[in-house]
């Protein structure tokens, strides 16, 4: 349908302008939230906060993390308002199993 063809069209130019590199939090490797919450916590070292209270800092810093990393939780780039990816595919009934960005260079 056109609104379908639409859909995938501002789609393809968000992943070109957004540059996600992984489809959502499943598909980020372990290794790669090992070390963002190693870089989270170093940061925050001297902070003198309790355990409990740095665990919901980096939960919510990780919630960031994905939100520049992860298709489905970056703000739509095309769509007006901004909403997340995951919301746009969801009112228009579509899922997105993988993408892949290619370039070109000279």
């Amino acid at each position: 349908t056109e609104q379908w063809e639409e859909a995938v069209k501002k789609l393809a130019m968000h992943v070109v302008a957004a540059k996600p590199t992984y489809l959502d939090p499943s598909t980020v490797p372990e290794e790669a939230i090992s070390k963002e919450k190693e870089i989270l916590k170093e940061k925050m070292a001297d902070s003198k906060k309790p355990p409990e209270i740095l665990e919901k800092i980096i939960t919510g810093q990780l919630r960031k993390f994905y939100e520049g990393v992860c298709l489905t939780e970056q703000a739509h780039m095309v769509e007006e308002g901004g909403p997340k990816v995951k919301k746009v595919l969801e009112s228009l009934g579509l899922e997105v199993k993988g993408f892949r960005l290619m370039g070109m260079s000279k």
